[in-house]
């Protein structure tokens, strides 16, 4: 065993930075984006976008860290307490001038020994082809250094903590005395709407993980597991095609859960007439999937079920269509809405279309990106967006029509690409959407069903008692 003394000497040796995958966005984009966002700058103005704090989980464990996504839009840096100050007309220091500067932590061996390598200044200016790059502990002094401007835009994160905080503390002492604070997301917001090549490449790689993913779980449902045995399945998958994280908390709800939207616990056991809800996707090198299914636990939908799925189906295969380059972004809602309404009253779920708002209580679409809910203006649609089409239809118990509707809630969602010919449907050109291509899925195996790795104690106090005092 290493003693702690020689793990510090061994610590100031150091690591060298390397960079493990190269499909991801490359240094040039970065550098189109930053030079494209300039030019939204008023000349004599600046902006600052600091990338988001580490948070606490409890005690002495964090969060594993994500960065901001408009920080990393612009500067392709996914290290923590960073932050990136871009100005059209440059700023000097030491004199030199540079229109874009990133701060980054310094390199420290010793606390790379536990907590991982960083860039450091010199290799973060080789890889991202930043202007300049500097120290994040010279941040305040270039801070302090700057002259009267016309205006100051700022990225403000929330729950601010250590360097991120000192960021901001730093912009606002300077501000009162030198310039206006004004917004800056609003030029952003439209760039990031419009995907690159290279992002929609990585978008297509998030999908097909979360297809996959959403295959496994639907042949290996059956009554009698756990919600988050099917959750724990996605997540794996996502992982195994390497995503480095889900693009939100897994949604797995079965029965009466599957009528709330972000249901947040999947802890209920399945059982064999509940119709599940399952809103799950993946994350792929920043960019996220969203898509959710509905499938009946026992592989068969009943009357009921199937009545509510074919609406819901049928609304989401016309906003699909509506979806096209031109079209108001609220196309989809509209003729969704219609259909989930007229097939409502058809089944006597409602009497008047008003009162659909009361099963359908969401909007049909929104971006997708580096956000799950990604940014846009949320104007007439354009080529190489990214959108979801998710009508749903959820009657919770005690809703005030048959009870034989009570408790299935059902949302098909699917991720979209807006192309000049016509939508693409990402996730829905490669996951069954019928109810007959459902049942047949079901009525294979999946991942789920094989033993290896489910404890056969299934949580039996006496048993576990024994085992734990056995020897």
């Amino acid at each position: 065993m290493v003693t702690v003394l020689a793990s510090l000497m061994l610590a100031q040796d150091g690591f060298p930075f390397r960079v493990h995958e190269a499909d991801k966005i490359q240094a040039a984009e970065f550098a189109i984006r930053r030079a494209e966002y300039l030019k939204s700058i008023p000349a004599g103005s600046f902006a600052l976008l600091v990338t988001n704090p580490l948070h606490q989980r409890t005690n002495d464990t964090d969060f594993p860290f994500r960065p901001n996504s408009y920080f990393w839009y612009l500067s392709g840096c996914e290290e923590q307490d960073s932050a990136l100050l871009l100005a059209p007309d440059g700023i000097t220091v030491n004199g030199k001038s540079a229109k874009e500067i990133l701060f980054v932590a310094d390199k420290d061996p010793r606390n790379e020994t536990w907590t991982g390598v960083l860039m450091g200044p010199e290799k973060a200016k080789e890889l991202l082809k930043v202007d300049m790059v500097l120290s994040n502990r010279s941040f305040a002094t270039v801070m302090a250094s700057l002259t009267q401007a016309k205006g100051a835009l700022i990225e403000r994160p929330d729950g601010l903590s250590g360097a991120v905080a000192r960021f901001v503390k730093s912009f606002d002492e300077w501000l009162p005395k030198h310039a206006e604070e004004k917004g800056l997301r609003k030029p952003l917001d439209v760039m990031r709407s419009i995907k690159s090549p290279a992002e929609i490449a990585l978008s297509w790689k998030s999908m097909n993980a979360t297809c996959n993913a959403h295959k496994e779980a639907i042949m290996s449902c059956e009554p009698g597991m756990r919600e988050w045995e099917i959750a724990s399945l996605v997540e794996y998958i996502f992982a195994r095609n390497g995503c480095e994280a889900v693009a939100y908390g897994s949604i797995v709800g079965s029965g009466m859960n599957s009528c709330i939207l972000h249901y947040p616990s999947p802890r209920k056991r399945i059982n064999s007439g509940d119709f599940i809800c399952m809103d799950v996707g993946g994350e792929y090198h920043g960019y996220a999937s969203d898509v959710t299914r509905s499938y009946p636990a026992n592989g068969k939908f009943s009357p009921e079920q199937k009545a509510i799925y074919d609406i819901v189906q049928q609304a989401q295969e016309a906003g699909v269509r509506a979806s096209t380059v031109g079209a108001p972004f609220s196309s989809a809602d509209q003729v969704a809405r219609k259909i989930v309404a007229d097939g409502l009253i058809r089944l006597g779920v409602i009497k008047d279309a008003k009162e659909a708002s009361r099963y359908f209580m969401h909007g049909t679409s929104h971006y997708v990106g580096l956000d799950v809910h990604d940014t846009g203006d949320y104007g007439p649609l354009k080529a190489n967006q990214i959108i979801t089409v998710e009508p749903g239809i959820y009657i919770k118990e005690g809703s005030p029509c048959d009870q034989k509707w009570w408790n299935i809630g059902c949302r098909i969602e699917d991720t979209i690409l807006i192309a000049q010919n016509g939508p693409v449907n990402m996730s829905g050109s490669q996951l069954p959407r019928s109810t007959s291509e459902i049942e047949a899925l079901m009525a294979k195996k999946g991942l789920g069903n094989r033993p290896e790795g489910k404890i056969a104690l299934n949580g039996d106090p006496s048993k576990l008692f024994a085992l734990s005092h056995a020897h």
